[in-house]
């Protein structure tokens, strides 16, 4: 088969720009037969593409162009000979333009085979949109949008449903025909998203159909809800979500920026009819530790979400995967695993990450590093890097990953372990916002390497210059020597599980004297202390533990604590009556930290009428020296109900002639009559 590697990988050299041996390319992959190199596939060999195609469609393999930039080129090509699109893998930006291309072979070699790699399907969420826009705008501010909304309208009207709405309107407004609805308001709120957005709209009214020269309005009115499916603002003033970035069908733009103006225009344009959004994250509300009997807890999820989309619902959270932009920040924090990223899975990233290196390794590649980077702002970065500089060094091995926000202390530990040099995240540094959680998530990470011993400087780094050069200085800079060994394992089930293992495995093969780490506060990993002493083990703590790390024993009266459950969202401690319980965040690499270790016990308590026993000694004990000071319990036999099971005590109530609402009898009433005689 023509220029057909492997029976599934096609390899062209981009016009000659990049010097790859298909020999030794082919050994690289493991094949003996060696590698046809093509110059030009998306211009002069597109008979020879075609060909290889329809040769690959019959066989039923699945075939790969090591080219993304023609990709249009390619689906057209697969179109006209009734052929499935192929798939596109990056070795140019990524491993052929760089001052290092005579080593990048394993590099290659390794893109490729991951670009075979079956991926798992990803859900969706299907959204109509029936094109209700609302272009809103100021006349009062010098930059408010007022015209150009006006002339905006008139463009998207005919293919969107616009209506224009104008705050603060004045004389200065000539009236515009063929721009849809206008109106005049001010939006006092807005939510929802793309699709659905609910407004209440103050001082809202529509222009009259005799409006001559200017425009008038009807009488004003306030709290006018509506909706509509997208929204542009041209106002200039602050944003109407936080993250707007991420909100869909949010288009904004200050009036006198040609340039974003034209692109709102052809955005817009295109949001109306069927949509598939991807689902980012999944929940699992079952094991989400945010609150417990009205006692806030974990708020992790809801403090670091650009985009609005996570909402406290009573003991849980609630995710609106309509909003949610997918930057990964929550299952990055979230201790439980209660929210994970589902675009892809963070296990499937992270069993990526491991076959990528396993790939490179096999190809012969020595001393890899890992650069993590958005398929935006980073992917623009690093075509940069590429054709106007040095480009990635040889051993940087990319991760393309949706938001690099999902970049967390439990990726950063694995990919260490898996025997990555060093781990590259690549920030965008307008987010900065966004970037800080991040930076509390490195410090965690290298705060539990070093506990492993995994030590030395620059294992981890946070790219977020905005030169591209300077990160290209970065990426090509010589690493200190790392103390350490890696210790491979296989990434699979939840963040806090192969975390643990990637631990485990690491102090192991690095013979860590230590097995207690001690924490930064806020860490995810930690014991509960509890003063024994005082401790009454009325088991509040073990009904509000979200992760059941505090659990009891239904046979006795003892307070179990498992450490590897716990999340340190600090629930009990709030729940305590007696406040003896404190957080301690540490890591324990140990086997006892998996097991239900005993923290407290008690005798139990025996009614002391029918002798069942029904709670603990130092519980009833506890209530009683609490009471005893109570104007109701002064008597005895009060007192001795409080030692009594619940149903004894029922019958001792009854059998008292003392009752405690027995006031005697009432005393009748005056009357006129009484006051009268």
């Amino acid at each position: 088969m023509p220029n057909l590697f492997n029976d599934q990988v096609i390899v062209c050299n981009c016009g000659g720009t990049m010097d790859i041996d298909g020999k030794k390319l082919a050994k690289a992959c493991g094949s003996s037969t060696p590698c046809d190199i093509s110059t030009s596939l998306c211009r002069d060999e597109t008979d020879k593409l075609a060909t290889a195609m329809q040769t690959a469609h019959e066989s039923g393999t699945k075939f790969i162009i090591a080219c993304t930039q023609e990709r249009t080129v390619f689906d057209n090509i697969a179109e006209d000979n009734r052929c499935p699109s192929p798939e596109t893998v990056n070795i140019r930006e990524m491993a052929g333009w760089s001052d290092h291309s005579a080593n990048a072979l394993p590099k290659m070699a390794a893109l490729m085979k991951q670009a075979g790699d079956i991926k798992r399907p990803r859900r969706g969420l299907s959204l109509t949109s029936h094109g209700r826009c609302l272009i809103y705008a100021d006349a009062k501010k010098p930059n408010g949008g007022a015209t150009a909304a006006l002339e905006l309208g008139s463009r998207l009207n005919g293919t969107l449903g616009v209506t224009v709405m104008i705050a603060n309107t004045n004389e200065d407004l000539d009236t515009t025909t063929n721009v849809g609805l206008v109106t005049t308001g001010e939006i006092r709120s807005v939510s929802g998203h793309f699709t659905n957005f609910d407004l209440v709209i103050d001082k809202f009214a529509q222009a009259a159909p005799q409006s001559r020269g200017t425009f008038l309005f009807d009488k004003l009115q306030n709290g006018v809800e509506t909706s509509c499916d997208l929204i542009i603002d041209l106002t200039g003033d602050t944003p109407l979500f936080t993250g707007w970035e991420k909100r869909d069908g949010y288009l904004r733009a200050t009036a006198d920026d040609s340039i974003a103006m034209a692109k709102i225009e052809r955005e817009a344009m295109l949001l109306i009819g069927e949509f598939e959004k991807p689902i980012y994250v999944n929940f699992d509300d079952s094991i989400c530790a945010h609150s417990r009997n009205k006692i806030n807890g974990c708020s992790r999820c809801l403090a670091v979400c650009p985009a609005g989309a996570i909402k406290s619902a009573g003991d849980h959270v609630d995710v609106d995967p309509a909003i949610c932009g997918g930057c990964g920040l929550c299952g990055a924090v979230c201790p439980s695993g209660a929210v994970q990223t589902a675009y892809p899975p963070s296990d499937q990233l992270l069993s990526e990450i491991a076959r990528l290196l396993d790939y490179y390794t096999e190809a012969g590649g020595k001393n890899a590093s890992l650069l993590l980077h958005d398929t935006n702002y980073g992917l623009e970065l690093i075509e940069i890097i590429a054709r106007y500089g040095r480009g990635l060094p040889a051993n940087v091995l990319p991760i393309s990953m949706h938001s690099v926000g999902r970049a967390g202390h439990d990726l950063m530990i694995g990919a260490v372990a898996l025997g990555y040099q060093q781990v590259f995240i690549l920030l965008n540094p307008n987010k900065t916002l966004e970037n800080e959680p991040l930076i509390a998530q490195r410090e965690l990470a290298e705060t539990m390497l070093t506990g492993v011993g995994i030590s030395g400087a620059g294992h981890i780094v946070l790219l977020d210059d905005a030169d591209p050069d300077a990160i290209s200085d970065r990426l090509h800079q010589k690493s200190s020597k790392r103390a350490g060994r890696p210790a491979p394992f296989s990434p699979v089930g939840t963040p806090r599980g192969y975390t643990r293992l990637a631990m485990r495995r690491l102090a192991a093969s690095n013979k860590a004297k230590q097995t207690i780490i001690a924490l930064p506060d806020g860490a995810p990993y930690g014991r509960v202390n509890i003063d024994t002493d005082n401790c009454t083990i009325c088991l509040s703590c073990v009904g509000a533990c979200p992760a059941g790390a505090l659990q009891d024993n239904p046979d006795a009266p003892q307070l179990l604590f498992r450490e590897d459950a716990c999340l340190q969202c600090g629930i009990c401690v709030a729940t305590c009556p007696e406040k003896v319980i404190t957080l301690e965040p540490q890591f324990n690499l140990t086997d006892s930290a998996m097991a239900a270790e005993l923290v407290v016990e008690d005798t139990p308590f025996s009614c002391t009428e029918c002798g069942k026993p029904f709670g603990s000694t130092r519980s009833i004990e506890k209530v009683i020296s609490k009471l005893s000071d109570h104007s109701m319990f002064q008597q005895s036999a009060r007192t001795d109900m409080l030692k009594m099971c619940e149903d004894c005590r029922v019958e001792a109530m009854f059998a008292q002639n003392d009752k405690t609402m027995d006031v005697g009898e009432r005393r009748k009433p005056r009357t006129t009559d009484d006051y009268m005689n």
